[in-house]
C-alpha cells in the first residue's frame, strides 16, 4: 500500500545557516543490502509508462510540484514529498505542460532488472 509523507505538513526547524523538515521514518519490509539513488527528469507534458517491481521497494523524492499514479489514485505531490512504494505496485507520473520534473528514486535493494512493465 502506497504511502505519503507530505513536506508541508512539517514545520521547517531553523538551525545554525540553515532549515530542515523532518518529513519522514520509513520502515522497510526487509534489511536492504544496498540501494541505488537515481536522478530522474521527466520533461514536461509527459505520462511516464507505467510499471512496477518484482521484489524492491522504491522511495521517491519529490522537488516539484507534479502528479504520481500508484495503484488506482492519482496523487498530487510537491517538492519535498516523500513516496514510499512497494513491490508489485504499479506506479507512474504525469508532468505539467511545460515544466520538467525532478524526482529522486531510491530502490531498496538496487535491483537493475526487477522491472515489471505494465499496460498503460
Amino acid at each position: 500500500m502506497v504511502k505519503v509523507w507530505r513536506a508541508s505538513d512539517v514545520e521547517m526547524i531553523g538551525l545554525a545557516g540553515y532549515g530542515r523538515k523532518y518529513v519522514a521514518e520509513v520502515e522497510f519490509k526487509g534489511i536492504p543490502k544496498n540501494g541505488g539513488f537515481i536522478y530522474v527528469r521527466i520533461p514536461g507534458g509527459m505520462k511516464t509508462d507505467s510499471h512496477a517491481h518484482g521484489t524492491l521497494e522504491e522511495v521517491f523524492i519529490i522537488m516539484n510540484r507534479t502528479k504520481m499514479g500508484v495503484g488506482d489514485q492519482l496523487l498530487d505531490v510537491d517538492e519535498g514529498d516523500v513516496v514510499l512504494v512497494e513491490p508489485r505496485e504499479a506506479h507512474w507520473f504525469e508532468t505539467p505542460d511545460g515544466d520538467d520534473v525532478v524526482v529522486i528514486a531510491i530502490k531498496f535493494p538496487n535491483l537493475k532488472d526487477d522491472k515489471i512493465q505494465l499496460e498503460s
